[in-house]
């Protein structure tokens, strides 16, 4: 998730910053406003968006996941150590999330709670309130104060708002508000509101000028109405802020190079989507599933969760490389963050093993599928057979925390690691059990490829 979330702020920063740098002060409000948005949904789209690639190398080689009987290690933490800083961070984030809906919809509701009358006024509805406001626009309808309706508003000032309304502005800026609720850790997010209400004054002033009034006194007529300018942040209205920029654009003249700057917007879409889409590589890897039951010294007790039976198995047989291991009467109690890699302690009683959404075998196929076995083989050196064994570390939550890899070749464990990573992300396991209790423990899966 953190990956998806660097992604969004990057991609929406990146398209901002074009704006910015070439879109802002062309005359080609329509294009503007069909950008701003297109690169809002596309940030926050694409990041989720996969592509299948072909293999990059023409390597036969096999992949093999031996089914063995691995152990389940619990790990016992002190009760101070169990503290979850992820869950803080969660509930900080819908803290903030909910305050700014709230935020919005008080804004909206002190909009449809304001006291007046409606009437239709040239076709079009208008809400004639008692409170002295500039003249605003929200959703189908305008608002004007009654002292200001009954002294005759200005028809380029009603015209303003109406462009408003005919052109939906509304429906842009409660996007803008959502995506601000739901991401208001992005900067760009701002960035976007800003530019989108200001392009939207300068799409309703476009309108005014080409019905060829006079610039200067509709200028006038401006800056008389933003003394009174309100703060109603999901309305379109007058406000001083905006108002330089606004007239600079009313006498800008269209510039020779629009065409090269759409050409150059729409491109940047084309080049970001290769930089930020999910690239998934097929693999020319061959998947075996391959049974190797390991001995076990005499009455040494295991507990396994890598086998769907969930059973217990007791061996009266002896390792093949004749080393004892001593049977250990109390469980090892791992310390913080630490994974473990040697043999298991005895299990706990009433314990249960950690399970993977949809099984085991569903496990494999996503490893397959990140797993990149193009990059080797082509070193004499890595003929042959590698081997290492995985171990994922999963805490009581069901949340992967940890991989590591135990085997004599360092790329290929690296390799191992990140693409298993790759196949847990954003998983959440059924937790282990120990007493009925969700326990952290660590999986062990080991991986056999053969290169020819």
């Amino acid at each position: 998730m953190e990956t998806v979330i660097l992604k969004i702020s990057l991609c929406s920063s990146l398209l901002i910053v074009i704006y910015y740098l070439f879109l802002q002060r062309e005359k080609m409000f329509r294009f503007n406003r069909f950008y701003l948005l297109a690169a809002l949904t596309f940030s926050y789209v694409i990041p989720f968006v996969k592509i299948n690639l072909p293999a990059i190398s023409e390597n036969n080689n096999q992949l093999i996941f031996e089914e063995i009987t691995t152990q389940q290690l619990i790990q016992k933490t002190d009760q101070a150590s169990n503290f979850n800083w992820m869950n803080l961070i969660l509930m900080i984030y819908i803290l903030i999330s909910v305050v700014l809906i709230i935020k919005s919809l008080m804004s909206i509701t002190k909009i449809f709670k304001l006291k007046g009358r409606e009437i239709i006024y040239q076709g079009q509805k208008v809400k004639l309130i008692e409170k002295d406001l500039p003249p605003f626009s929200f959703w189908n309808k305008i608002y004007l104060s009654k002292k200001h309706f009954e002294d005759h508003i200005d028809n380029r000032i009603f015209l303003h708002e109406k462009t408003h309304l005919i052109q939906k502005h509304s429906l842009d800026l409660i996007f803008v508000e959502i995506l601000q609720a739901i991401s208001w850790f992005n900067p760009a997010i701002y960035f976007y509101k800003k530019a989108i209400k200001d392009n939207h004054e300068f799409l309703a002033d476009e309108v005014i000028v080409r019905k060829e009034f006079n610039i200067k006194d509709y200028q006038n007529l401006i800056l008389a109405e933003v003394l009174n300018a309100q703060n109603l942040s999901i309305v379109n209205q007058f406000n001083f802020n905006n108002t330089k920029k606004r007239f600079i654009m009313m006498t800008t003249k269209r510039s020779k190079l629009e065409k090269f700057k759409k050409l150059f917007a729409v491109s940047a879409f084309a080049g970001l989507s290769i930089l930020f889409v999910q690239k998934v590589y097929a693999t020319e890897t061959k998947l075996e599933v391959k049974s190797v039951i390991p001995e076990i010294t005499k009455n040494e007790f295991l507990k396994f969760d890598t086998i769907p039976q969930k059973k217990s198995i007791q061996s009266s047989t002896k390792i093949k490389d004749k080393k004892k291991v001593p049977a250990s009467t109390t469980p090892r109690v791992m310390k913080e963050n630490e994974l473990p890699i040697p043999p298991p302690p005895p299990p706990a009683r009433n314990s249960t093993p950690a399970e993977f959404p949809e099984g085991l075998n569903t496990l494999r196929r996503n490893f397959q599928d990140s797993f990149n076995s193009s990059q080797f083989g082509d070193d004499k050196k890595e003929k042959g057979v590698v081997k290492t064994n995985l171990y994922i570390k999963i805490d009581e939550n069901g949340k992967t925390t940890d991989v590591r890899a135990e085997g004599p070749n360092t790329n290929f464990n690296a390799e191992a690691i990140r693409a298993m990573k790759a196949a847990t992300e954003n998983v959440t396991w059924k937790p282990a059990t120990e007493d009925e209790k969700p326990a952290a423990t660590v999986f062990q899966l080991p991986i056999t490829m053969n290169f020819h």
